[in-house]
């Protein structure tokens, strides 16, 4: 069995283009518990409750395992899935990383119960080449300040946002939070950043109090960092 390291705090550079490679017939917390991993819970987007570990595998590279409920429960799901990024599937192909996974958490193809097909790996090249055809995202500095701010209520947009702002108040990351509780969060290390990230520059506090219905207030990094984590939802 080859070494697979157990790392907190990753994110995928793509993190729309990461894709399933192969299901494993093993429970994520029989893994767990055999490996030595501390799982880690949060709510993945329109799915529910999720589990998971992100791994290090021998060859530098990151897989997720994640496991969701309600397709444990509902769907006959047999365990975790596997997902790798897509620039990394784009190169390597389905098998060379199924191998890999395997053999690290060893296993054998006995022990899974869907594999991807190798046109999995096309789709990944398909949308890298996609991706290195669109225009860069824009040069920001380092983070310089944050702020908080409450909107007007409507139903149909967020009512409170978190930014993390470089010096000149481009917007480095974003949070949004919704009239449900729910977040989102975007930045330019996003897939679909474009759709996601402010334009322009941020308004100052005093700017945006000034504004009927609206109230900002400087916040500190630490609160940032504080409610990114629970806006992508790690307990």
């Amino acid at each position: 069995m080859t070494h697979a390291e157990q790392i907190f705090g990753y994110r995928f550079p793509n993190v729309d283009c990461a894709i399933a490679i192969v299901t494993l017939s093993r429970r994520l917390a029989e893994l767990a518990a055999s490996h030595g991993w501390t799982l880690e819970t949060w709510q993945e987007g329109g799915l529910g409750d999720a589990s998971g570990v992100f791994l290090r595998l021998g060859s530098g590279r990151t897989v997720l395992l994640m496991e969701l409920r309600h397709e444990i429960e509902h769907f006959g799901a047999s365990g975790p899935t596997a997902f790798i990024d897509g620039a990394v599937l784009a190169t390597h192909g389905v098998a060379d990383l199924l191998a890999e996974v395997l053999a690290a958490l060893g296993l054998t193809e006995h022990d899974v119960s869907w594999i991807a097909t190798a046109g999995s790996q096309q789709s990944a090249i398909d949308f890298v080449n996609d991706m290195r055809n669109l225009p860069p995202p824009p040069s920001v500095g380092s983070p310089d300040s944050y702020m908080h701010t409450v909107n007007p209520r409507e139903d149909d947009i967020e009512i409170e946002c978190y930014g993390e702002l470089d010096r000149d108040r481009y917007p480095i990351r974003w949070i949004r939070k919704y009239p449900d509780g729910g977040f989102e969060t975007c930045s330019y290390a996003q897939a679909n950043w474009r759709d996601m990230m402010p334009e322009g520059v941020i308004p100052t506090v005093s700017e945006i109090n000034d504004l009927s219905g609206f109230s900002a207030r400087e916040i500190s990094a630490s609160e940032f960092e504080a409610t990114w984590r629970l806006a992508l939802g790690f307990n």
